[in-house]
């Protein structure tokens, strides 16, 4: 590990307010929390996590002799199940230092070597003795291979936890610090007195390798257990490893760890030694190397270059800390190109700044970002602790720091009390076990992803997922670094099966009084039902805290999750340009989406999947329509034309994708180590696409839209009578992944009459730019355009007339009939008496207009536009403007970092190695013109004072000249913690820059810019525009009259709709029934508040129709002929059907008052006596109404 002093602050990353005036306390949580969305993608899943573990190091060699009592406290709390509950153990091989060394290392930290100190050896000059002046004697004589020559009793306090834990531990791992004393340069195992110098040569490799197996050996034998891993170094490239001499020669406590300088040359030379010790046949360990726990991915990635291509194929495990945390893709595809496991193998740290503390939630949170960050960015098949525990005495009385999560005295007699504590005559000099919040955060992870579990991303920054073993659930850890609450909404769409019961249960960790540190840790919440339709489940969550979401009942992955699939074929489209990737005849390019199936072909790329499909893992080959192979050569890209059966061996033509957020994919190439990139991150039509270490940019990342098509989006739309609709000449189609894209689409009206109203269907087809014939479907409602749907806008009180005006809408819903579907069409808003005072209120401002319409018989129809006028708030704008920044460390720290909604991360970041920049500005292009009314910049500590000396504020309209604002200068608090500054302007602008001017010599970084614009609250408006029953309007409606009464004929109930007056509200109707005929329909304003409205129906009799019939008989031509005659004696026009043995007949819209007779022929000369049916019919107050009434008539005859 670096050297606690290097790193104390520059793990710290608190923030305290301060500003032109000071900022104020961040506010308490409300109850309505910031929305926050949280999407697992199981569709990239990682190999089976191994778990979480520590060295044993420092700890295990000061506890190992401890009181049982004290000794199984501190064993319950790492590993126990209860505790942290870790699996993985790193078992540290001493170096040792010479016998007659005065000690100088730190409480522990002198961890024993195994060589023998009385060997007996001896050489022509006599006696070897153990001594730092006889090191090149015993070195000589020493023989690596001689039992005698080691003490298999060394290192007891250590090899008691291995005894402890060996039938815990699912995976074992041995490493060094540094060789034994007399195999090391300086002939000390805290470094040479120079600290880049050699600490291992060349001839010493042999016997260290041997001495390192043969440790491993006996420990195996000796334990029954198998170590899996044998790192043979610990942050070897590095310039901290050092012995400081006094004036007496002897190594100060200055020099207080162990640690080797071993540069890359030496590490490659270091690993084929120890291949070769591994490789002998009397070797009896089945141990695998791994390497070479590097400080930081970005030595790790110097360090690996610099290997030869033998020692990277002896290394089967790459282990990488991130006390430094640039780099990590670097790493993360050394890892994937070179087909071997990542551990990040070490970090710890103090994420508190405040001296030793053992609640402070600060704390806990930064150990739990850097865990999420960590498994996000490296996609590591294990996370190890440094060392969880530490000397609760030297944390306390000497650094005062807060690393470790657990602490105990590294001094402990055998009455379990601490001998500098008797020593300081402190009254309690007892050994206590305590815990501080990163033993609590730590926790919500270890507790709930387990070993065998698979990492999977999502594109909150702030959460760790993982699907379960078993693959029937879903693990997330959230991390609210914010002081307000958030509502998280557990986004499940991409699984492929939701069960019927699934829950996500929270387990909430937050600040613990001091009075017990642990009271608020891993509080579990009652299980919260997802919501099936929605495939949704949303938790509110406190601020500062750690969630852990144990989602059970889903499982799989749904065909439409993002994720590069087997044959299907894709075009790739840049995130930062928004183009395609495209094979051009001789090279790699983006170019604009294609509109041609010409450009179609460059831009359409099949996946051949050769091994890992469904992991993020996975190899492929990417094959352009054309036939061509995407490659790389001669460091940058090409395409081949070989076949895909060659690239199964050809690295140069594999690659494998990596996502950091579920949605977006680099493409890196197995051969290269490096990712596909656009140069110099154009956007311009023809940039040259070539390859670069990945650094997470927008140029380096790509979004899958697949071309195959599963359906054309239908088509609604209305039109007047008599008039055809203007159908659009292009649909959209959905392709797999719910990827969707323009067509163009011929529509076949042919045959139809829009002269008569109704639904009509319309069918169209067309072929996309791939090739892919499609059907669409256009439904088209005729009717009268008769009338509007009432719209509305949301804005603040005392907004100018202008700016309404800007933002009224410039169409209408116009309905077709009753039919309720509409189609758009233009509006004229008369703006009359709509001045400043009348919006200086909240209300609602009532605006008429007119619309014109394409129906003949209502060419223009009156319009509503309803301002909602809400109490003025303010808003963050910054999150929809584009951002861009004069310079930028990377892309790992890129600008768009500062408006991620997270004020304590490191967002942009301009240091550079050498001279840094003394000025940069940071530029926000708002999304529209606002009512800029303040900025907050809020800065990071990164070790330093890592902000701004001064910053002014500029801002402009359209293209004008930028117009200066205020200045701050000399920010920092007086803690000494990065500053947030709160900026006051009040000013109309579209875009916002920030000049920051460094202080001396120093970088820059923010974490969050916030510009904040006047803006609406949530509208309370719950009011309805107006209600309808099948289609047609209440007549009486009045938005403040809540109950309305309809009558009912007691066949169907109609149905009813509703528009409320602020269209961003929510309608719910509960329609009526038989059983209950009384619908409700409910509103929901966007604050929240609700009105219900009723409509009651009530049965009413049906109308009795007057109406008589007379029959009478008469002789004609000597035949019987029957007479019906019909009377009218209603009021409204009736229609009749007349029924007699001897046919019907109808009678059309009788008159009020008239009658009518109709003659039916018998063709008899007699006829018997009967009854004529007479049906009666009319449409009365709009409904349809029968009735019938009968005829009699005598028997008759006629006489020759």
């Amino acid at each position: 590990m670096p050297s606690r002093r290097a790193l104390a602050s520059a793990a710290v990353a608190a923030v305290i307010a301060a500003s032109v005036t000071a900022a104020a306390a961040p506010p308490a949580a409300s109850a309505a929390g910031t929305p926050v969305r949280i999407t697992p993608n199981p569709a990239y899943a990682s190999a089976p996590f191994e778990g979480w573990g520590t060295s044993l190091v420092w700890f295990a060699n000061a506890t190992g002799g401890y009181p049982e009592q004290v000794r199984q406290d501190l064993f319950d709390k790492v590993f126990g199940e209860d505790g942290l509950n870790l699996n993985i153990a790193r078992y540290n091989i001493g170096g040792g230092n010479a016998t007659d060394v005065p000690s100088y290392l730190r409480p522990g930290g002198a961890v024993e070597g195994w060589w023998n100190p009385d060997a007996g050896l001896s050489d022509a000059q006599g006696p070897i003795t153990s001594t730092y002046a006889d090191r090149d004697r015993y070195a000589a004589a020493w023989d690596a291979e001689n039992p005698a020559h080691y003490d298999w009793d060394a290192d007891a306090t250590q090899r008691w936890w291995i005894e402890a834990l060996k039938d815990k531990i699912t995976h074992w791992e041995a490493f060094s610090n540094s060789p034994p004393y007399f195999l090391t340069e300086s002939g000390f195992v805290s470094g040479g007195t120079n600290a880049t110098a050699e600490q291992l040569a060349s001839a010493d490799m042999d016997d260290f390798s041997s001495y390192l197996v043969n440790v491993v050996e006996h420990l195996e034998d000796e334990y029954g257990i198998e170590f899996d891993t044998l790192d043979p170094f610990n942050e070897p490239n590095t310039n901290y490893w050092s012995t400081r001499l006094g004036a007496n020669g002897w190594p100060t406590s200055a020099s207080r760890q162990e640690g080797a300088h071993i540069g890359p040359a030496a590490q490659n030379e270091m690993i084929a030694k120890l291949a070769d010790r591994l490789s002998q046949p009397s070797t009896t360990t089945d141990v695998a190397i791994s390497a070479m726990d590097e400080t930081n991915p970005t030595i790790f990635a110097q360090n690996w270059r610099a290997w030869s291509t033998a020692s990277k194929s002896k290394v089967d495990q790459l282990n990488v800390h991130t006390y430094g945390t640039g780099d990590r893709l670097v790493a993360r595809d050394i890892a994937k190109s070179s087909d071997k496991p990542l551990w990040m193998s070490e970090v710890e740290g103090d994420w508190d700044g405040t001296g030793f503390n053992q609640v402070n939630i600060e704390n806990g949170l930064g150990m739990a970002g850097r865990i999420v960050d960590d498994l996000r960015e490296l996609e590591p098949t294990a996370w190890v602790f440094w060392q969880p525990v530490e000397d609760l005495y030297n944390m306390q009385k000497v650094e005062n720091l807060n690393w470790g999560s657990v602490f105990i005295d590294f001094d402990c007699n055998a009455e379990g009390k601490s001998l500098r504590r008797i020593a300081a005559g402190e009254a309690d000099p007892t050994c206590k076990v305590l815990t501080n919040a990163k033993y609590n955060t730590t926790r919500n992870f270890t507790h709930y992803i387990h070993p065998g579990d698979r990492i999977v991303p999502t594109e909150n920054t702030q959460t760790t997922a993982a699907v379960t073993a078993d693959g029937t659930g879903v693990t997330l850890v959230h991390v609210n670094s914010e002081a307000g609450a958030r509502d998280v909404t557990i986004d499940l769409s991409q699984f492929g099966t939701i069960a019927p019961g699934a829950t996500v249960t929270p387990v909430v960790t937050t600040q613990s009084p001091s009075s017990d540190p642990e009271a608020n840790a891993l509080k579990q919440g009652a299980p919260v039902p997802v919501d099936a339709a929605r495939k949704s489940a949303t938790i509110s969550v406190p601020g500062k805290s750690v969630t852990t979401f144990v989602v059970s009942g889903v499982s799989g992955a749904s065909a439409d999750a993002p994720v590069l699939r087997d044959g299907h074929t894709y075009q790739l489209l840049g995130v930062q340009s928004g183009k395609a990737l495209a094979a051009d005849p001789s090279s790699l390019a983006i170019r604009t989406s294609a509109t041609t199936t010409a450009g179609a072909t460059a831009q359409a790329w099949t996946v051949r999947t050769l091994e890992g499909a469904g992991t993020d893992r996975q190899r492929f080959v990417l094959q352009n329509r054309d036939g061509r192979l995407l490659g790389t050569s001669g460091g940058g890209t090409t395409l081949s034309t070989s076949t895909v059966e060659a690239a199964a061996s050809d690295p140069a033509l594999q690659w494998i994708a990596s996502t950091t957020d579920g949605k977006t994919y680099s493409l890196l190439s197995v051969a290269g180590e490096q990712v596909l990139d656009v140069n110099g991150q154009s956007t311009a039509d023809g940039a040259s696409v070539g390859l670069y270490t990945s650094n997470g940019g927008a140029n380096q990342r790509w979004t899958l839209a697949d071309v195959a098509v599963t359906g054309a989006k239908s088509v609604r739309t209305a039109t007047a009578i008599g008039v055809a609709p203007q159908l659009p000449a292009q649909v959209t189609l959905v392709y797999a992944g719910n990827v969707e894209r323009p067509a163009a689409v011929t529509w076949n009206t042919a045959g139809i009459d829009w002269s008569k109203p109704g639904s009509k269907t319309v069918t169209g087809s067309g072929t996309d730019v791939f090739g892919t014939a499609f059907q669409a479907t256009a439904t088209v409602e005729v009717g009268a355009l008769a009338g509007t749907q009432p719209v509305s806008v949301t804005t603040y009180a005392g907004i100018s007339p202008a700016q309404v005006k800007a933002a009224a809408p410039t169409t209408v819903p116009a309905e077709a009939g009753t039919s309720g579907e509409t189609v758009a069409v233009p509006v004229t808003w008369d703006w009359t008496g709509v001045d400043a005072a009348k919006l200086a209120s909240t209300g609602v401002v009532t605006v008429p207009g007119t619309a014109t319409t394409t129906d003949p018989a209502h060419p223009q129809v009156p319009a509503r536009l309803s301002v909602i006028l809400t109490t003025a708030t303010e808003k963050n704008v910054a999150p929809a403007s584009t951002a861009a920044a004069t310079f930028t460390e990377s892309a790992s720290y890129s600008v768009d970092r500062t408006k991620n909604g997270v004020t304590t991360d490191k967002g942009w970041s301009n240091w550079r190695s050498g001279t840094k920049n003394t000025t940069d500005t940071l530029t926000y292009t708002l999304a529209a013109r606002e009512k800029v009314q303040h900025a907050k910049v809020y800065f990071y500590k990164d070790g330093t004072n890592s902000w701004a000396q001064s910053i002014t504020v500029e801002y402009r309209t359209g293209t004008g000249a930028w117009t200066t604002g205020p200045t701050v200068t000399d920010a920092t608090p007086a803690s000494g913690t990065a500053p947030i500054l709160d900026i006051p302007l009040g000013v109309d602008a579209d875009a916002v820059r920030f000049v920051l001017t460094a202080n001396p010599a120093t970088h820059m970084i923010v974490s969050e810019v916030e510009i904040y614009a006047a803006g609406p609250s949530a509208s309370a408006v719950a009011d309805l525009a107006r209600i309808t029953t099948n289609g047609v309007a209440l007549p009486s409606f009045a938005p403040a009259q809540t109950a309305y009464t309809v009558d009912w004929d007691g066949g169907a109930l109609p149905t009813v709709a509703a528009i409320p007056v602020d269209r961003n509200a929510k309608v719910e109707v509960a329609q009526a029934t038989a059983a209950a005929p009384t619908a409700t329909v409910t509103v929901t304003a966007p604050s929240g508040a609700t009105k219900a409205y009723t409509v009651q129906f009530e049965k009413k009799a049906a109308p009795v129709l007057e109406a008589s019939a007379t029959a009478t008989t008469r002789c004609v031509a000597g035949k019987v002929q029957l007479v019906v005659t019909v009377a009218n004696e209603d009021e409204v026009p009736l229609d009749f059907v007349v029924t007699t043995p001897y046919g019907t007949k109808s009678v059309d819209d009788l008159a009020v008052g008239k009658k009518t007779s109709a003659a039916f022929s018998t063709r008899l000369a007699t006829v018997s006596a009967g009854t004529v049916q007479v049906a009666v019919s009319a449409v009365v107050n709009g409904a349809a109404v029968q009735s019938t009434v009968q005829a009699p008539y005598v028997a008759g005859g006629c006489v020759n």
